[in-house]
């Protein structure tokens, strides 16, 4: 076959092939259409996230801003999906760094941004002043920062606005010892600064003793008083993450920085002044991608750590510990199939988990499992699955891997 014609068969398959997918993708090859594969999907309730947003705003006070945490792509529901559907709800959103502002920058609708991640000597330059020209609100806590960072900010660009953090006894992120003070000052005297915001952090508000977060509350109350903040109402005072917002309300000042409630849940114990209807947000389904029978005395899955004591049916969903589903849940943990829990058995592999059937009478291929319920009462919750693995439903949500689609409902 010469060249030409080997080339005109090449363009044409070519060209066939670009049609076949031009049916399949929406955007890009990197957009399959919903109705193309039925796969892993974390689907993301807007009623439930704009009701929760309400209800923590009606608990807070009508006084109190309420700017949701959306940091670690919006606590594994996706950061973007999360501020479309608030921004019209709420004036600002927090995140951790820089980059995770800019991802939801295009979704905000001119709402405020603020990074907990303070800037920092060394740090790259670009996202300095990516920060200066975006409008984003920087956290700052200390003078190597303040110097280093001046080196790039543009007399031409608007000032960097700036929250001061201070370490009350988190012992984290933040100036303790007497710099707060100095830094207020260094602030004030740059004029490519505009201080926005001054903020803490509190370590103890989940705990059933709120002790140590009163005196913290008191260090940093004694602190706007010495330098005056107290008075200057232009200057956004928050130290509430949602725990201590539901259950100190002397500390919500101006903002309150709510996270986990946001998603359907919170850490602190029910002794609340108000009913609080908090809904689960997030639910996660999977499909079975096998479906087989098994004879008593065979096992399931690596190491053998599950031998079937009768005739038994399994099935298996591509889901595993790489996208987010702990290893250690591995022969402990159940998923939903309407009306039935199905016991996970065998150890949790990478990309599939193995499930036992037989309390369905006739299972098949393609059924949806439920391996996150958003149901408070079910027994595969995110608090149920966080209680099983020995870890916080914050842990199990950020594990979610970037394999599993997103979907709002």
């Amino acid at each position: 076959m010469d060249s030409r014609k080997r080339q005109g068969l090449l363009e044409s398959h070519t060209t066939r092939q670009a049609g076949a997918l031009t049916s399949l993708y929406e955007v890009g090859p990197l957009r399959l259409q919903r109705r193309s594969l039925k796969t892993v999907r974390a689907y993301v309730s807007r009623a439930n996230l704009r009701h929760n947003v309400g209800e923590l705003k009606k608990y807070c006070g009508k006084d109190v801003m309420l700017w949701p945490v959306v940091k670690a792509d919006g606590y594994g529901h996706q950061s973007r999906i999360v501020v479309s559907c608030l921004n019209d709800q709420v004036e600002g959103f927090v995140v951790s760094t820089v980059e995770e502002a800019e991802q939801i920058y295009p979704f905000i609708g001119g709402k405020v941004i603020l990074i907990t991640c303070p800037l920092f000597a060394g740090m790259d330059q670009q996202l300095i002043r990516l920060a200066q020209v975006r409008g984003f609100h920087c956290t700052i806590c200390s003078f190597e920062a303040l110097r280093y960072a001046g080196r790039f900010l543009r007399a031409a660009e608007p000032q960097l606005n700036v929250h001061l953090k201070i370490d009350t006894g988190m012992g984290r992120i933040g100036c303790r010892g007497g710099d707060e003070q100095l830094l207020l000052q260094a602030v004030a005297q740059n004029d490519k600064l505009h201080l926005r915001g001054v903020y803490t952090h509190f370590a103890t508000a989940d705990d059933d003793d709120l002790t140590y977060a009163y005196e913290q509350l008191k260090v940093f109350q004694e602190f706007l008083v010495r330098s005056g903040l107290d008075r200057q109402e232009s200057i956004i005072k928050h130290a509430c993450n949602t725990s201590a917002a539901l259950r100190m309300p002397d500390a919500r000042y101006d903002m309150v920085r709510c996270g986990i409630g946001l998603y359907g849940y919170r850490n602190c114990g029910a002794e609340l002044s108000e009913p609080l209807d908090l809904r689960g947000v997030l639910r996660l389904e999977a499909p079975l991608v096998q479906v087989k029978a098994i004879r008593a005395g065979q096992s399931c899955g690596y190491g053998r750590s599950f031998i079937a004591q009768r005739d038994m049916v399994i099935g298996i969903i591509p889901m595993g510990y790489a996208d987010g589903l702990f290893r250690n849940l591995s022969n402990r943990a159940v998923m939903r199939l309407g009306q039935y829990d199905l016991p996970v058995i065998g150890r949790i592999c990478m990309d599939f988990t193995i499930i036992d059937l037989s309390k369905l009478a006739d299972p098949a291929e393609g059924m949806m499992v439920t391996v996150i319920d958003d149901d408070k009462t079910s027994s595969c919750n995110i608090a149920s699955l966080a209680q099983l693995a020995g870890t916080v439903p914050y842990e199990m949500f950020t594990a979610i891997g970037n394999r599993i689609k997103r979907e709002l409902v």
